[in-house]
């Protein structure tokens, strides 16, 4: 970790602070992204990163000690992991943007993340979608939850269709052979998008 993002974390650590985080490969201050949400207001949901940390940070217990006395509220994955349990620990996470997904398994690190209304992920192949759906459904249904899925391979989306939620973004950009009825909702999104190539 650079010293400057290190000291930024301590501080934020000291004052118990809410902090969007930044993950990349090498720390290096992440200062802007791209946005996938269409409406202006999902938009102005996103936060730019205050502190950046390296992928080899995440192994460091002393930050994950500081990580856990802030109040992370977005986190913006631009490196592929191996792991991601550690996001569990974000109990007041909003935004979960995810670059990369290719190492991961499943998505159970979401289970309890009860404030997450904005999800962002491209490249994972998962089984399932149920403990998304599961922090979906358990937060409140203001503001309406984001869900932006690109180059997915989930072989069961259906806790999508059984869950009372409340969508104002579902965009799919989908790999080859997958089908726009395949994500519908019990509730009818604000928006849907199923990009085809």
């Amino acid at each position: 970790m650079q010293q400057d993002q290190f000291e930024k974390l301590f501080k934020a650590a000291e004052e118990g602070a809410y902090l969007p985080i930044g993950i990349n490969e090498d720390g290096t201050p992440v200062t802007g992204g791209f946005v996938p949400w269409e409406k202006t207001i999902s938009a102005f949901n996103m936060k730019t990163p205050k502190v950046t940390l390296a992928v080899s940070d995440l192994s460091d217990e002393a930050v994950l000690e500081m990580l856990g006395k802030c109040r992370i509220i977005g986190c913006y994955i631009l490196a592929p992991l191996k792991h991601y349990g550690f996001i569990s620990g974000f109990k007041d996470l909003q935004d979960l943007f995810i670059l990369h997904a290719e190492y991961m398994k499943d998505l159970s690190f979401l289970r309890g993340l009860t404030e997450l209304f904005m999800f962002y992920l491209k490249d994972a192949a998962l089984p399932d979608i149920a403990p998304l759906a599961e922090a979906f459904a358990s937060g409140d249904r203001i503001p309406g939850k984001c869900l932006g899925l690109c180059n997915c391979s989930i072989e069961d989306v259906s806790a999508l269709a059984k869950a009372d939620i409340r969508f104002s973004e579902l965009l799919i950009w989908p790999l080859e052979g997958d089908c726009a009825d395949r994500w519908k909702t019990a509730n009818r999104p604000g928006i849907f998008r199923f990009y085809k190539k």
